[in-house]
C-alpha cells in the first residue's frame, strides 16, 4: 500500500516542477517539440534540395567540348546547357562553383573515329554535402546513355545483334515496400523518443538530490518521522512522471508533424497509428524507470546542481550509440539484443515504423529485461539515501 508519505513527496515535486515555468518549457516543452520539428524541418528541406538538383535543367561545365561534337549534340538533345569553364576543374569544385565539371579529352574524336573508347574526365568531390551527387549521378547517366547508344550503333553496322554483349541479365525484384523505404527518413524516431524521456526526467532528478543537498534542504527533510525510503520513492516516483510526460508529449509532436512529411514527391509511405504510438509506449514505459534512476544515482554522487547537470548531460548520449549503430549497420535481432535495455527499444520500434512483424515474445522480453534493470538501479538509488555522506554537500 502507498504510504502517505509518499503521496506528500510526490505531489509536491510534481506541483513545485510545474510551477517553474522556464524549467517546463526546457526540459519538458522543448525535449518533446524540438526533435518532431528538428526532423521535419531537415526532412523537409533535404528532399526539397535533391527534387530540385533533379529536376530543374542541368548545367553542366565542360571543357574542350569542341573535340566531342556529337556528344554535344547528344547533351543538348537531353535539354543540358553547356557552360564553358573559365578555371581550372580542380578550382572550379575546390572553390563549390559546381558540383561536376566535364573534361573531353583532346583525342576524343580521334579515338571516336577508330572505334577505340574515348575519354572523358569527371570532376567532383564524392564528399560534398547536401545535393551535390544528384548531378554527379545525371552527368553519368547521360554519358553512359550516349555510350551504350555508340556502342549498339557499331555493333548493328557490323551485322552483330546488340544484345550479344548482355550475357547475363539482372532480373531486380526489389522487396522493399512504400512503408519501409520511409523508414529510412524516421531511423531517427528511436533516439528522439528516448532522449525526450531523458531530458524530461533529467532536471527534476538533479534538483531533488544533488540541488536539494546544494541548498541544504535534504537534510531537515529526513529530520522528519518518516521513513527515507518513503521520500526517496516519491523524488523518484515523480521524476519518472516527467520523463513519461515528456514521453507522451514527444509521440503526439510526432504525430501531428507527420502530415507535412513531403511523403507522396519522395514516394514514400510513412504512418503512425494512435495503435503503434501506444505499443510504443508500452515499450519504452519500462525505459522511464531506468533513465530516471541512473539519473538520480548519479546527481546523488555530486556535491553541487552544476556538477550533476555536467555528468547527467554526459548520460543522455548512451541513447544515441544504439541509434547510430542501428543507422548503418544491419542487425538481425537476437534474444540477448531483446534483453538490452535501450538497444531492444530501438529495435522494436524500426520494426515498427518500418511495418513489419514484431513478436510479442521480444517485446515481452524487452520490457522483462528492462524493468529488472531500472527496478534494481531504483533499489540501488533509493538506498543509496541511508547513507549519511549522500545528505551533505560538502
Amino acid at each position: 500500500m502507498i504510504s502517505k508519505a509518499f503521496k506528500t513527496v510526490y505531489w509536491k515535486e510534481v506541483m513545485e516542477n510545474l510551477r517553474d515555468k522556464r524549467t517546463m518549457m526546457s526540459s519538458v516543452i522543448m525535449g518533446s517539440f524540438l526533435g518532431p520539428i528538428m526532423a521535419l524541418g531537415i526532412i523537409y528541406l533535404t528532399a526539397n534540395m535533391g527534387k530540385e538538383k533533379a529536376e530543374k535543367q542541368l548545367e553542366l561545365p565542360v571543357v574542350n567540348m569542341a573535340y566531342a561534337k556529337n556528344l554535344e549534340k547528344h547533351f543538348i538533345s537531353q535539354d543540358v546547357k553547356i557552360i564553358n569553364l573559365d578555371k581550372s576543374p580542380e578550382a572550379a569544385i575546390k572553390d563549390k562553383d559546381h558540383d561536376a565539371v566535364l573534361v573531353i579529352d583532346e583525342k576524343f574524336g580521334e579515338d571516336m573515329a577508330a572505334a577505340k573508347p574515348a575519354k572523358v574526365m569527371l570532376y567532383y568531390d564524392a564528399s560534398a554535402k547536401g545535393a551535390a551527387n544528384v548531378t554527379v549521378k545525371r552527368i553519368r547517366s547521360l554519358v553512359n546513355a550516349y555510350s551504350s547508344q555508340i556502342g549498339a550503333m557499331r555493333l548493328q553496322l557490323r551485322g552483330v545483334s546488340p544484345n550479344l554483349m548482355n550475357a547475363v541479365m539482372i532480373e531486380n525484384h526489389d522487396q522493399s515496400t512504400a512503408q519501409s523505404q520511409g523508414a529510412q527518413l524516421m531511423l531517427f524516431l528511436p533516439y528522439f523518443l528516448i532522449i525526450g524521456l531523458f531530458m524530461g526526467s533529467m532536471y527534476l532528478a538533479i534538483d531533488t538530490t544533488a540541488g536539494e543537498k546544494e541548498r541544504k534542504s535534504l537534510e531537515p527533510l529526513f529530520l522528519n518521522p518518516v521513513s527515507r525510503v518513503d521520500v526517496l520513492s516519491g523524488k523518484l516516483a515523480a521524476t519518472v512522471s516527467f520523463g513519461l510526460l515528456t514521453l507522451v508529449l514527444t509521440l503526439i509532436a510526432f504525430k501531428l508533424t507527420m502530415p507535412f512529411y513531403p511523403t507522396k514527391s519522395l514516394g514514400i509511405t510513412l504512418s503512425l497509428s494512435v495503435v503503434d504510438m501506444l505499443l510504443m509506449l508500452l515499450i519504452l514505459l519500462p525505459l522511464s524507470l531506468l533513465a530516471g534512476s541512473i539519473q538520480t544515482i548519479i546527481a546523488a554522487f555530486s556535491k553541487t546542481f552544476k556538477e550533476a547537470q555536467t555528468y547527467v548531460n554526459l548520460v543522455i548520449f548512451i541513447p544515441l550509440i544504439p541509434s547510430m549503430l542501428l543507422m548503418f549497420m544491419p542487425v538481425k535481432e537476437k534474444l540477448w539484443m531483446m534483453a538490452t535495455p535501450i538497444l531492444s527499444q530501438n529495435i522494436i520500434i524500426n520494426q515498427m515504423i518500418r511495418g513489419e512483424d514484431v513478436s510479442w515474445t521480444n517485446i515481452g522480453v524487452s520490457m522483462l529485461g528492462t524493468l529488472i534493470v531500472g527496478a534494481l538501479l531504483a533499489w540501488f538509488a533509493v538506498r543509496l539515501y541511508n547513507k549519511e555522506s549522500m545528505l551533505f554537500a560538502d
